[in-house]
């Protein structure tokens, strides 16, 4: 299922871009670190925080004018499992997020988030089950915004960004050293769209702290955005309960069996087989983005590239047509030339000697058999849904313990978890989120390291109603390359404008640039 060049653009776009992005963290104003490390202290310190392995907040919801009631359900399991559930009348809205993935279901139905949704709402399952004890190791960066009154109360205001480029700001208490206030911007994902966010911000407001197991946990929270004000009035907080994980998992649904998923990535692996000569006879354009990071954790394009795209054995060759919006100078098209010239004859070569030896011409090394990957990782929740007008069947998976990886490729991907969105008529996979569980060292660490919470999305299109090709990839990575550290950056690339040609022109000379 997931082939040489799927994994190849998840690697090299996180290597390549971590080699050439470099950002340093700077301080300004007071000292945030330090304002966070009084609110940790306050709160019992690291290692009682540390120790909450699960927490269970139960309360009564109302509205300001206390008319309309309902319940509230928040559930925490570390390191980052979150459940919550909002009932007002006979309207109940639940989300989750597993650990892999996120899911809501309400008024619209059940559905697994993604974009925005469901970034944000992983970045607040990691946030609650945190709380900040372990910023330093997670590379979060804190941006001191001054002074600010909170509903009477004098605070210091933060930003803070998490390693993934998602922000939040936090007042904290002067005195008290706890929190205030928090402000989450509703479209916050760290894309480096540009888009204001303000318009759908939620404020929560804390107060009315008790304590519980020696921590103190606020009783009152109210929760302030454009189509509700909801104030909950905690009627207990457990620390540590019993929790199932069942919680947490996509609900099942009765009804239409769901395949067996290892039947089901062998049909995708041998139908990425079968049409890898169709595939060959597509070209497209492709625009890529690199953003990096400034030294306050905010994003700003650096350079774009355009290229034309043709497919060889599978992988995507690129000619790149302009830098920053300039066409090339006649000397770096002639380099292009020559690059692209030489991909085909290697392609002709490997054709012509798998001819005559009669062998597989798409045999590498650094390819996992599906026989692997399902020895690879484990794979749960598996449902049905629907996906930008396609029914498909969407798992999550992540690392299974037992098995020991030998080559790169299998290292890299054994420290992967997330979800897949597969067609199952067409055998195909429509989306794919992946997220790093664990730090991947290159040459042991000694070239560059990609930090655990770096992230992919890669996702595909059907075009003209008979192959899935792809339309978008997103991956921003946290790395330290050599000696340097801070390195963090963002990297889409999105394909457009599909056409077909004659493959045996590609072999003679190469696709036809564009206009």
């Amino acid at each position: 299922m997931i082939r040489k060049r799927l994994l190849a653009a998840a690697l090299a776009a996180m290597t390549s871009v971590a080699a050439s992005q470099l950002s340093y963290c700077r301080e300004a104003g007071p000292n945030p670190n330090q304002v966070i490390d009084a609110s940790i202290r306050v709160q019992g310190g690291s290692k009682r925080l540390a120790a909450l392995r699960t927490v269970e907040y139960q309360g009564t919801l109302t509205d300001p004018t206390g008319k309309t009631t309902g319940s509230y359900t928040l559930i925490l399991e570390q390191p980052n499992r979150l459940y919550e559930e909002v009932t007002i009348g006979n309207q109940t809205t639940r989300e989750a997020y597993n650990g892999k993935s996120a899911w809501r279901q309400d008024s619209a139905g059940l559905r697994t988030l993604t974009g925005t949704d469901g970034t944000m709402l992983e970045a607040a399952a990691h946030y609650r089950n945190d709380r900040l004890v372990h910023y330093r190791k997670e590379r979060v960066r804190l941006l001191a915004l001054g002074d600010e009154t909170v509903r009477g109360h004098t605070g210091e205001r933060l930003e803070v960004t998490t390693s993934a480029g998602v922000k939040r700001e936090i007042a904290i208490d002067d005195s008290t050293h706890l929190v205030l206030e928090e402000l989450v911007p509703g479209s916050a994902a760290g894309s480096g769209s540009g888009q204001d966010p303000a318009h759908d911000d939620t404020r929560i407001f804390y107060d009315d702290y008790r304590p519980v197991e020696g921590i103190p946990e606020p009783y009152r929270i109210e929760f302030v955005a454009p189509d509700h004000d909801w104030i909950v009035t905690m009627t207990h907080v457990l620390h540590n309960p019993a929790v199932n994980d069942s919680v947490f998992a996509f609900p099942a649904k009765t009804g239409r069996p769901l395949p067996d998923i290892a039947v089901l990535l062998h049909s995708v692996d041998d139908h990425q087989k079968a049409i890898e000569k169709l595939v060959e006879q597509y070209t497209c354009d492709k625009t890529s983005e690199n953003f990096e990071v400034d030294s306050h954790g905010a994003l700003k394009s650096k350079d774009t590239e355009e290229a034309q795209v043709f497919y060889l054995d599978g992988d995507e060759v690129d000619r790149v047509v302009k830098k920053n919006g300039k066409p090339l100078s006649p000397a770096e098209e002639q380099k292009q030339d020559e690059r692209i010239q030489k991909k085909v004859r290697d392609y002709e070569k490997r054709q012509a000697k798998a001819a005559k030896q009669g062998e597989d011409p798409k045999k590498n090394d650094d390819d996992i058999p599906v026989s692997d990957f399902l020895r690879m990782d484990r794979f749960t929740n598996p449902r049905w849904e629907t996906f930008r007008g396609h029914e498909v069947i969407v798992f999550d998976f992540a690392p299974n313990p037992d098995y020991k990886p030998a080559k790169t490729t299998e290292r890299f991907v054994h420290q992967l978890s997330g979800a897949v969105w597969i067609d199952q008529q067409d055998a195909e996979v429509v989306r794919l989120e992946a997220y790093m569980d664990k730090s991947f060292k290159l040459a042991d660490g000694l070239f560059a390291s990609i930090q655990k919470g770096s992230a992919a999305v890669f996702e595909q299109t059907k075009v003209n109603n008979e192959v899935w090709l792809p339309s978008y990839l997103e991956v921003h990575f946290n790395a330290k390359v050599l000696l340097f550290k801070g390195l963090s950056g963002n990297f889409t690339q999105r394909y457009s404008n599909y056409q077909k040609f004659r493959v045996e022109t590609v072999t003679r000379t190469a696709p036809p640039k564009s206009n």
